[in-house]
């Protein structure tokens, strides 16, 4: 009978300690799209750049990341820990085929609900009206701002190039330009790429003016200047975006 106990005493033991709620969340560094799955189940099937994971065990869990690169998807396992009674943000940090994980805050979750338990009433032909359960409101998370939303892929930035390329006029190839990203973002390496596609300078500085509030990854935003050959339309592009920081 002892031998029975004392195993039914440690498990009694560990049950609070598993009831505490447990969250983890990923959020990509520059707003990179991902999937992942979480101890071999997916989470998320649709790729994005922020996972959100509620109600998990505390402890050591294997995480695995399909995040897609300028060469391809990448495909990489992390093993994380989840703490008891935290909320624990993980920042994804992606660095050429290397994905690496960095806690970037721990937040303590509020104790389980408490329910208020209403007296006796005191007159039996009077009612009275049990009183509300109070529970902690828990803490609201918003996505981070700046993440990338319908980022154009290689395989769109190409067909957006060919688009162009086979009209004559100018004002036709700044209008499907502008259809492409108006509703979505593209990185500075492909609007560079987008830019040759113009014949004038006016217009390569009109779109890329057009373009930089949908540009995924501004602090690469250099990377475009080098196509054009006068000074002051340099400058003029500079002063632009630099107002719109």
């Amino acid at each position: 009978m002892k031998k029975l106990l004392l195993p039914l005493l440690f498990v009694l033991l560990a049950l609070p300690a598993f009831a505490q709620p447990t969250v983890v969340t990923f959020t990509t560094h520059r707003g990179e799209l991902f999937q992942m799955a979480l101890d071999g189940r997916v989470i998320n099937r649709t790729a994005s750049n922020f996972v959100r994971i509620t109600h998990l065990r505390p402890g050591n869990h294997y995480v695995e990341f399909r995040i897609r690169g300028r060469h391809g998807i990448y495909r990489t396992g992390i093993n994380v820990l989840a703490r008891a009674g935290f909320e624990t943000n993980y920042a994804v940090r992606v660095s050429g085929r290397k994905v690496s994980l960095r806690v970037i805050s721990e937040i303590p979750l509020g104790p389980p609900p408490v329910v208020v338990v209403p007296p006796p009433p005191r007159y039996p032909d009077r009612y009275e009206p049990v009183p509300p359960r109070y529970e902690p409101v828990p803490p609201r998370y918003e996505e981070p701002a700046g993440a990338c939303r319908n980022l154009l892929d290689r395989y769109d930035v190409d067909r957006l190039i060919d688009a162009m390329k086979g009209r004559d006029f100018e004002s036709t190839r700044l209008t499907i330009a502008r259809e492409a990203v108006r509703n979505g973002s593209i990185l500075s390496e492909d609007l560079r790429n987008v830019l040759l596609a113009f014949e004038f300078e006016s217009t390569r500085l009109e779109f890329a003016k057009f373009a930089y509030d949908n540009v995924c990854d501004k602090e690469r935003f250099y990377y475009i200047y080098d196509i054009f050959k006068f000074d002051h339309h340099v400058r003029e592009l500079e002063e632009y975006t630099s107002r719109r920081r």
